[in-house]
């Protein structure tokens, strides 16, 4: 069970994550991280034998939520604007710029993309995260991940 010092750890790690966002993906972000949390207690209070393991090898709600922040971010922000500055075989966003709007995709906009997740990955990594942790969906994938992580080590 976490102790309140550790909730607002949590809570101050998933502020700063989303602080300098506009307000529809900073809301965004917190509803999945809100939907992820209530998960994880949803299991721990049906015994997951999953969790009960993790929570065995030093795993807290702290650190569980700080993965979550982390993931949710990705989910919501990073991996779609990832998505956007892929380039394809015809040239379509590098070679060839897409206009939306005021948006621009093109080489620029890729390689300024490109560099932001380099430098989440780095962190993400610096935390003891794996990088596969990123791109699961739910607690319960997550947990099936770590699970198989910490075992194998």
């Amino acid at each position: 069970m976490a102790t309140a010092r550790e909730d607002r750890l949590a809570d101050e790690f998933l502020s700063l994550l989303t602080q300098p966002m506009q307000r529809k993906p900073r809301e965004a972000v917190h509803r999945r991280h809100t939907a992820m949390m209530n998960e994880l207690r949803f299991r721990r209070g049906r015994e997951d034998p999953h969790l009960n393991f993790l929570h065995r090898k030093g795993w807290s709600d702290a650190r569980f939520s700080a993965l979550f922040a982390i993931n949710c971010v990705y989910q919501e922000v990073l991996g779609p604007l990832q998505a956007s500055s892929r380039s394809c075989a015809v040239g379509l966003g590098t070679r060839y710029p897409i206009r939306h709007g005021s948006l621009s995709f093109d080489r620029a906009h890729a390689r300024g993309v490109n560099q932001t997740i380099h430098a989440f990955v780095a962190l993400t990594s610096r935390l003891g995260f794996k990088r596969e942790w990123l791109t699961r969906n739910t607690c319960g994938d997550l947990l099936y991940y770590i699970y198989r992580h910490e075992r194998e080590e």
